[in-house]
């Protein structure tokens, strides 16, 4: 089994039902917002707008969060965003994957018969 076949049996559940797509783009938009604040609006003080997506994908993003603080706190804001949004985009994935996976168990697909002569 190569890599890609691997990979899309493993993201599967992420994509076939409607409640992961549904969770997915509500996290894109968020993070689709954030962008757009961060380029185009001043502000005089901090915005919260980062906290959003950060809160729709948690646990995963509070664990991944903690890494990029400790090892590049001094880093540059580009990179400090890349991180921010590999962190949104890793702990999506997983997220909608698990809700997925939990929904087949709880609703599986009806046993097919064999079709008779």
């Amino acid at each position: 089994m190569n890599i890609s076949r691997r990979s899309r049996a493993l993201l599967a559940p992420a994509g076939d039902n409607w409640l992961s797509r549904v969770y997915l783009a509500v996290v894109v938009a968020a993070t689709g917002f954030v962008l757009y604040d961060a380029a185009f609006v001043s502000h005089p003080d901090a915005s919260l707008a980062g906290v959003v997506p950060w809160l729709l994908t948690a646990p995963l993003s509070l664990l991944y969060t903690l890494l990029p603080h400790a090892v590049f706190s001094d880093a540059p804001t580009g990179v400090s965003m890349a991180f921010y949004l590999a962190g949104i985009a890793v702990a999506a994935l997983a997220n909608a994957v698990f809700m997925g996976v939990a929904l087949r168990r709880i609703r599986p697909s009806a046993p097919r018969t064999a079709p008779s002569a």
